[in-house]
């Protein structure tokens, strides 16, 4: 048998004998199973079982649980097979992988730990009823044999809720990990525009922000670069929203192609783009702008059977001092008007 419970859970034969003893258990208490088995299981263990599930479907708590008795004449198989080994062999490997794999059962089906501890308090009464009325109720062995079934009650339990908790803490990381991932993604389409994917014009405002904050505590340059698609309307007009789409798409990455590593490019609104550029003087910036014209304009974009050609005007604002992000973007977008009513196809600096 694949004793890969037992494995995980340290149930080695150290492991068992350390188990078997915090419960108490007795070397006499093999041949106490074996009486439990004659005097009871064997001859009651249908009747046991039958008087278990009774008394479950009456519950609301546990009914939920059996489909609406549903479920019953299989669990009661089973619960059979459980009976049957009760007690038998407890001290080995078989045992405890058998009972650690009842509380996996259990914990998939997503039965309350409270439910399944009331279960088997039902259990222990149901077979306790069920001991010989003659002679048997009276003896010495009667006091044992209770004890001994509490010590396999308890056992069996113990080792089912080592799954069972080990399976909710699994799920709980797994929740965990999933919540994690979902705010990742959350935050991915904050961070993103959806259709160019470069930053989104919240991710922009937020960026610039802490630019600027960064670059008057470091008394360093930052310029920004506002750019527009020339007559764009024309492509979306003529050719539809959907082309004009896929030219968007490849705006976007010529406009990543043509900065350097520490620009941030972002769509700020429809056709209009904005570049975040850190440590960079207005030349720097002009120069940087203009790779971008040249960039956009190098090529047309080919979309299905239509090759469009595309130019671009720049706007670019270099930082001042008591500059807020928004006068920073006022001069920028107004050297961009500046550059639309110059003709189009080129870089104005503020």
């Amino acid at each position: 048998m694949n004793y890969s419970l037992c494995d995980k859970y340290g149930f080695d034969e150290i492991g068992r004998r350390r188990r078997i003893e915090l419960f108490g258990f007795q070397a006499g208490d093999h041949d106490l199973a074996g009486l439990l088995h004659a005097q009871v299981i064997t001859p009651h263990g249908a009747r046991i079982i039958d008087a278990f599930y009774d008394y479950l479907v009456t519950r609301p708590e546990t009914a939920l649980f059996l489909d609406g008795g549903r479920k019953v004449p299989q669990l009661k198989v089973t619960h059979a097979d459980y009976l049957d080994t009760l007690g038998i062999g407890f001290d080995t490997a078989d045992y405890f992988e058998n009972r650690l794999r009842a509380g996996m059962a259990h914990a998939h089906i997503g039965l309350p730990l409270s439910l399944y501890l009331a279960a088997y308090r039902l259990l222990e009464d149901l077979i306790i009823d069920h001991f010989p009325h003659e002679g048997f109720r009276e003896s010495p062995q009667k006091l044992d044999l209770i004890r001994f079934l509490g010590r396999i009650i308890k056992l069996d339990m113990s080792l089912a809720i080592e799954t069972y908790h080990q399976l909710q803490i699994q799920d709980l990381i797994r929740s965990v990990h999933t919540l994690a991932d979902e705010k990742e993604e959350l935050s991915q389409q904050v961070r993103v525009d959806s259709l160019t994917e470069v930053a989104s014009r919240r991710h922009l405002e937020s960026v610039l922000a802490n630019e600027i904050a960064m670059a008057c505590r470091r008394g360093q340059p930052l310029t920004v670069a506002m750019a527009d698609l020339d007559h764009f309307k024309r492509v979306n007009d003529e050719l539809g929203h959907l082309v004009g789409d896929e030219v968007l798409k490849e705006v976007g990455r010529r406009l990543e192609a043509a900065v350097r590593g520490c620009d941030i490019v972002g769509r700020y609104g429809g056709e209009e783009f904005l570049l975040v550029l850190p440590a960079s003087s207005l030349e720097t910036g002009r120069q940087v702008a203009e790779r971008v014209r040249e960039r956009i304009g190098s090529a047309p974009v080919q979309v299905d059977a239509h090759r469009i050609p595309l130019t671009v005007s720049l706007g670019v604002a270099a930082l001042e001092d008591g500059d807020t992000p928004e006068a920073l973007l006022e001069r920028a977008d107004a050297a961009l008007y500046a550059a639309k009513l110059a003709g189009r196809d080129r870089v104005v600096a503020a």
